[in-house]
């Protein structure tokens, strides 16, 4: 039985509409604090720029503001703006790093818009903000984030047939692991095709969980939770989280496990059925969540890639994949993360077997990491790949 491993980046998405990283800059520094507010318990939601804040009174409100200001100064540090850059940026302020420029920026703020916040908390509440701004933002062609239960059938799917015909290929060969460094979960709707017929594992399982999730308030639904367990031929691993995926955490002790919400279901409204010590049991509420958790910045996700409670473990798999396949493919990825490709040196035996690059405008920086391996390089989108690229 062989294995092969797939690492997908951003540009796996593009055929289905997602923001490239360029697109998503764009629209972070073209936004107003008025095209979105923030509700009392931390969520963000888009607005149109001429509608109320329902929150306006609020800290909140004055915090988005921080955020438009802060992109602000620092593009006008930078002379440019890149997303996770700008992550990396604010969290060495947020890690108390001293710097007088920027402790007068944060004072005159807090003059400018009464507000005693200081600026660790100024810069908390941005790391919150940030992140569920970045998540509202991917979205698909259609503006879509979450799915219908929809079965595909072949012989195509638009913008995927190749690739889809290839992962069919593939799984009958023996075990398909893929690796994705984005947060969408456009991947997870390839479960329900012709192609996969349902075997794809993810890590998380529903069956036998006690966490849930509440409903238009009053249904609770059954999420699944973290288990690592991965038992189909086609095996996803999200390296740097999902827009649906949640720490749960439980007061005095601390993240227990990583969950996974759905459509409708209220992020400040997830529980965990415990004992009650009486036969019985109930619910405790992680009163903590309200925004998914992925990693962003080029060097403070590294920093994150060794939390025990998911992030280690997928990362573990990786490199255990990366050493056992006979086969390594990249698609859609820019090949510009240090610490991916250093995983990929050390665990990938790319002396013996193959490296594919897939990618239909390869970038320099593509170019040479393909020189560097000695990698085949196929210049096509997902849909016109074939079997015999790979060979």
């Amino acid at each position: 039985m062989t294995e092969t491993s797939i690492l997908l980046g951003a540009g796996f998405s593009v055929n289905k509409g997602y923001p490239t990283a360029n697109q998503l800059n764009k629209k972070l520094t073209e936004l107003d604090p008025e095209d979105f507010w923030v509700y009392t318990d931390g969520t963000v939601f888009l607005k149109e720029k001429t509608a109320k804040d329902p929150c306006w009174y609020s800290n909140y409100s004055k915090h988005k503001h921080f955020v438009i200001k802060l992109i602000e100064y620092y593009i006008e540090k930078k002379e440019t703006f890149n997303y996770e850059e700008f992550y990396d940026f604010y969290n060495e302020f947020y890690r108390e790093k001293e710097d007088a420029d920027f402790n007068a920026f944060c004072e005159e703020f807090r003059k400018e818009y009464h507000i005693k916040t200081n600026n660790l908390n100024l810069l908390s509440q941005t790391n919150k903000i940030f992140n569920q701004l970045i998540s509202l933002f991917l979205v698909d062609a259609e503006g879509k984030r979450f799915y219908d239960s929809v079965h595909y059938c072949k012989p195509t799917y638009d913008g995927y047939t190749g690739f889809l015909n290839c992962m069919e290929a593939w799984g009958n060969e023996g075990i398909t692991h893929i690796h994705t460094l984005n947060h969408d979960i456009f991947f997870e709707t390839l479960k329900s095709t012709d192609w996969i017929q349902g075997k794809l594992s993810d890590g998380f399982e529903e069956s036998g969980s006690k966490f849930y999730g509440s409903l238009k308030g009053n249904y609770k639904v059954r999420l699944p939770y973290f288990t690592n367990n991965f038992t189909e031929q086609f095996r996803l691993y999200k390296l740097h989280g999902s827009f649906d995926q949640f720490p749960f955490h439980i007061q005095e002790t601390g993240i227990d496990t990583y969950v996974k919400i759905k459509l409708g279901i209220g992020t400040t409204e997830l529980y965990k059925e415990v004992e009650d010590g009486k036969g019985g049991h109930k619910y405790i509420n992680d009163w903590l969540n309200y925004h998914p958790d992925f990693l962003s910045g080029t060097t403070s996700k590294i920093l994150r890639y060794r939390e025990p409670w998911y992030y280690e473990k997928v990362f573990d798999n990786f490199e255990k994949n990366l050493s056992k396949s006979n086969k390594l493919i990249l698609i859609g990825y820019g090949c510009g993360d240090s610490e991916i490709n250093n995983i990929i040196v050390q665990n990938f035996d790319f002396k013996k077997y193959p490296i594919f690059v897939v990618d239909p405008y390869p970038s320099q920086q593509i170019k040479e990491f393909v020189q560097k391996f000695n990698a085949r390089l196929i210049e096509k989108t997902p849909d016109n790949l074939v079997k015999e690229d790979f060979e």
